[in-house]
């Protein structure tokens, strides 16, 4: 088996952050050493949550440790994986039913050691049953855009509910640049606008709308 040492994990069970977005409050992981497999339908295991199989979770119980507070601290199931082509790589923790709980995307000054580490292996036959696919629908957004973008939506459907309709008015002519009669046709596209296309416009209401008595 072949480590990789000293990486910086960011885990996350929803959505994986790039390395520029990741927070001092995320769950980062400081991981001393934990080892790399190279493997066919890499785009499976990095777009859905899966299960492996028993005899995977035994090859690399234990085999992945973090720096704790006082002294090194195992990480039961744990592991990185990089497709053939030697251009993508996540890291997974699985439950000891062999469920992908967490990812990772890997820091970008990683991305090398881990590709040189992937051009000295062969390709490991990983046996998986895919469970679901994870939620993409927002991963063209950043994790600024995606506040913003909940943010909106939360004030477009408050402000139907609670018959503000001028507030209504104001975000869809900031938007659409005209008004219109039908508050409903308003929110709908005011939502849609927000799924298709997140832009400058969408910004500026969002600074807007956060102004104290807007």
């Amino acid at each position: 088996m072949i480590y990789i040492y000293d990486l910086i994990l960011n885990w996350s069970d929803k959505r994986r952050y790039e390395f520029f977005e990741w927070e001092d409050d995320d769950e980062i992981e400081y991981v001393k050493k934990i080892p790399v497999f190279k493997i066919n339908d890499f785009d499976n295991v990095l777009n859905y949550t899966i299960r492996v199989e028993k005899d995977f979770l035994s090859k690399i119980y234990n085999k992945s440790e973090a720096y704790g507070n006082r002294k090194t601290e195992m990480i039961e199931y744990a592991c990185v994986f990089c497709n053939d082509d030697l251009n993508k790589a996540v890291a997974v923790e699985f439950s000891d039913s062999g469920e992908s709980m967490y990812k990772s995307n890997i820091y970008f000054l990683d991305l090398d050691d881990i590709f040189d580490i992937g051009s000295r292996l062969n390709i490991y036959d990983l046996k998986y049953e895919v469970l679901c696919e994870n939620d993409n629908s927002d991963y063209y957004l950043t994790r600024s855009e995606l506040i913003k973008k909940k943010f909106l939506v939360s004030e477009i459907n408050a402000s139907y509910r609670d018959n503000n309709y001028d507030k209504l008015r104001y975000m869809y002519y900031e938007i659409f640049g005209k008004d219109d009669s039908d508050v409903e046709l308003m929110r709908d596209r005011l939502l849609s606008s927000l799924d298709n296309d997140f832009n400058y416009l969408h910004d500026n209401i969002y600074n807007l709308i956060k102004i104290p008595n807007f």
